[in-house]
Parts: structure tokens; C-alpha cells; sequence
């Protein structure tokens, strides 16, 4: 009987350390901390440090803020490109460049990885286990955004996201 109740214990612990994650990723608090920009550094970093993959941010323009779910659907579309090249690409480096020209904001990730082709439909890409890729694609039809993903093996994977105020 004493092993039951320590099992369901853990059990217990289990779920309730799974619904914390949860709740932490619906609105990372990174974004409450910090803000977006420094939330996309921090990813950069995380990726150098875990990764060893050199890692930079450049910003051209002056920073505007966004709506809270603007800023987590950006966040999120940011986080998997990261992602991908952490898992994928085989990149030595990224660069993630967020522009921001007048009425609207353009955001670049680009690698130096091995690259893919993409002449791929969605479902082809679901059949492949790719659905990083088609939840990026989701993400910025949320925000009215253009998505595009550029790559060409050996030559790297560009992935963009353009929001137009």
C-alpha cells in the first residue's frame, strides 16, 4: 500500500509541475520582464550558450512596442526558427535582424546551416514531422503578417516574418 500512495504522490507532483510549465509558456514571463527585444537576445544567447552556436541580434531603427499578443505570437514564431537551427541546421552561426521602417517591422532569422529544399507542400511537411514549420506559418497568418522561409542546402535557411502596421 505504501508504494501506491509514493507513487501516486510523484504522479501528483508530475502533473502539477506540467501544468506550471504550461501556464509559463502561454505568456512567457520573459516578455513581462524584459520586452520583446530582450526576450529575442536572450533566445540568441541561450542558443550560443547550449549550442555553441555564435549568435547575434541587430536592430536597425527605432523600437516600437506591440500588443500583448502580438508580441507573444512573435516571440513564439522567433522561438521555433531557434529551434530549428538548434535541432536542424547545423549552423556555426544566426542572425536574428529586426527592422523596423515606418508602419511596419520586418524580423530575419538567418543561419549558416547545411539548408533543405523546400519544394514541399504543408502536408508534406506534416507527413515529414516538419510542423514547426507550418505552426510558424499559422502564427503570422495571426498576425496578418507575411512569412516566408528561404533555404537551399549548403547554402543556410533564412526564415522572415513581415507585420505591416
Amino acid at each position: 500500500a505504501r508504494g501506491y500512495g509514493k507513487l501516486i504522490k510523484d504522479a501528483v507532483l508530475g502533473v502539477a509541475e506540467e501544468i506550471r510549465r504550461l501556464s509559463r509558456d502561454l505568456r512567457p514571463s520573459i516578455l513581462d520582464n524584459v520586452g520583446l527585444m530582450s526576450a529575442i537576445r536572450w533566445l540568441v544567447d541561450r542558443l550560443n550558450e547550449e549550442e555553441m552556436i555564435k549568435g547575434s541580434v541587430v536592430v536597425k531603427g527605432i523600437e516600437r512596442d506591440f500588443s500583448s499578443e502580438s508580441e507573444v505570437t512573435i516571440f513564439r514564431i522567433v522561438q521555433e526558427a531557434l529551434n530549428n537551427v538548434r535541432r536542424h541546421s547545423q549552423a556555426t552561426e544566426v542572425l536574428v535582424t529586426v527592422e523596423f521602417p515606418p508602419e511596419s517591422v520586418k524580423i530575419v532569422v538567418n543561419d549558416n546551416g547545411k539548408g533543405f529544399i523546400l519544394n514541399k507542400t504543408a502536408g508534406d511537411l506534416a507527413t515529414e514531422g516538419k510542423l514547426g514549420i507550418i505552426g510558424m506559418q499559422q502564427r503570422a497568418k495571426f498576425l496578418n503578417a507575411n512569412f516566408g522561409i528561404y533555404s537551399q542546402p549548403s547554402k543556410g535557411t533564412s526564415v522572415s516574418i513581415t507585420i505591416v502596421d
